[in-house]
C-alpha cells in the first residue's frame, strides 16, 4: 500500500503527503497503528482479489457517548468508481451492528459526490452543513 500511495500522485495530495516524500511500508503501518491508538479507531485494508491492498476504510472514536463510530475511507486513483469502497462500507455497517453501535457519522465535502452517493445509497441522511461540509450519519441496524 504505501507503494501505492508513493506513485498516485493524487491519493498523495489527498493524504497530505508531499511530491517527493517516499512512504516505507514499515513507517506507514506505525503510522496506523498510532493513528488508531490516538482515536480509539479500528482500520482494515480494502482489498482487490483478498490479495492487494487498494485502500482503508477505518471506525474511529468508537467509544463516544453517542455510541457512534465515525467513517472515514480512502481507495487510489485506479481503483475508483468501481465499488470497492460501498462493498467495504457495507461491511462496515454490519461490523458497527456486531459492535451494537447506535450509528456510524462522518463529514464529507459538498463537491464529494462520490463519497455521498455511497453514503446515500446504503441509508445515510446529511444531518448538518458548515462551510461546504455536510455531517452524515446512519443507522446501524442489527439483523433479526
Amino acid at each position: 500500500m504505501s507503494s501505492m500511495i508513493s506513485t498516485d500522485r493524487v491519493l498523495k495530495n489527498y493524504l497530505g503527503f508531499g511530491e517527493n516524500d517516499k512512504l516505507e511500508s514499515d513507517d506507514f503501518l506505525e503510522d496506523i497503528r498510532k493513528w488508531c491508538e490516538t482515536r480509539d479507531a479500528v482500520t482494515f485494508a480494502i482489498l482487490l482479489n483478498s490479495k492487494t491492498a487498494i485502500g482503508t476504510i477505518s471506525m474511529s472514536r468508537i467509544h463516544s457517548r453517542e455510541n457512534s463510530a465515525r467513517v472515514g475511507y480512502w481507495i487510489g486513483s485506479d481503483y475508483r468508481s468501481n465499488g470497492y469502497c460501498t462493498t467495504a462500507f457495507k461491511l462496515i455497517v454490519k461490523e458497527a451492528a456486531v459492535m451494537e453501535l447506535a450509528k456510524l457519522i462522518s463529514t464529507i465535502a459538498e463537491n464529494n459526490t462520490h463519497s455521498r452517493q455511497i453514503w446515500e445509497n446504503l441509508g445515510g441522511s446529511v444531518t448538518g452543513e458548515d462551510k461546504g461540509r455536510l455531517s452524515y450519519e446512519l443507522l446501524c441496524r442489527q439483523e433479526q
